[in-house]
């Protein structure tokens, strides 16, 4: 627990001596506005820590890159003021049953949105014909299975701020407004498996279920069943008398509360 405690300190401070440098902090005037941001980033990343499993905690111990850093500072901060819903490094099981991490995920109402960053260092000037290919691929997945998904060059994280603070804001303001969806029907099983299989790409299996949220396969069973009649998931052929995979229902599920 205090091995855990000393990585999550030693990143924060990590990234908060970055954010203070004059290379990624072009503008010193306003002290009271950087406190502030200061403040609200070592919250939010206390409890961005503290949810994350051991894998997303071995990946988030050396912090986060520099152009993810300069998008929370000078493009998501002054937009919004808040940190609340925003999760960065956010693992999802791919296309391919891997595991891929998205640079920033705001989950709200429903939706989820996909912020991804892009550099243009020399792997991206590089980039293979089959990397281009898995990469458009992977978005192609997200969009597919209901993804709203946003891109940012660097350079226009550093030119134009304002352009992309406006570009959030709009997909935010269209994201917002009530979802109302029966949150009393879900026992404290039954919003775990809903946060482990929103994180699948596509159909999922009661095995991958089983092994993510750590129950037994009977059990799985009877709570993808309940998931079922309550209208949360639905089973793939489900004129099989054997079910092998089921669907997530996104438009009954406020992925927010998860």
């Amino acid at each position: 627990m205090q091995n855990f405690a000393k990585r999550r300190l030693s990143a924060a401070k990590f990234m908060l001596d970055q954010l203070r440098s004059s290379e990624l902090r072009p503008d010193l005037s306003d002290e009271r506005n950087q406190l502030a941001f200061e403040a609200a980033f070592a919250a939010w990343w206390q409890e961005v820590y503290r949810k994350s499993s051991p894998r997303g905690r071995a990946r988030l111990a050396g912090g986060l890159p520099h152009a993810s850093l300069y998008f929370l500072r000078f493009v998501w901060w002054p937009a919004f003021r808040s940190f609340k819903g925003l999760i960065p490094e956010y693992e999802i099981v791919d296309y391919r049953d891997g595991y891929r991490y998205i640079d920033f995920v705001y989950l709200t109402n429903g939706l989820r949105i996909s912020i991804e960053l892009d550099g243009r260092g020399p792997h991206r000037l590089q980039i293979s014909a089959a990397d281009f290919e898995d990469e458009l691929m992977r978005q192609n997945y997200l969009v597919l299975d209901r993804w709203l998904v946003l891109r940012f060059p660097f350079l226009m994280l550093r030119d134009k701020p304002r352009q992309c603070q406006q570009l959030l804001q709009q997909m935010l303001g269209s994201a917002g407004g009530e979802h109302p969806t029966p949150l009393n029907q879900l026992c404290a099983t039954e919003r775990r498996i809903l946060a482990c299989v929103s994180r699948f790409t596509g159909h999922f299996a009661p095995s991958q279920v089983a092994s993510t949220v750590g129950i037994s396969k009977n059990t799985t069973h009877k709570y993808l069943r309940s998931l079922v009649d309550k209208h949360f998931i639905a089973p793939v052929n489900a004129e099989h008398r054997k079910i092998r995979k089921y669907a997530l229902n996104r438009d009954r599920i406020p992925f927010h509360f998860l």
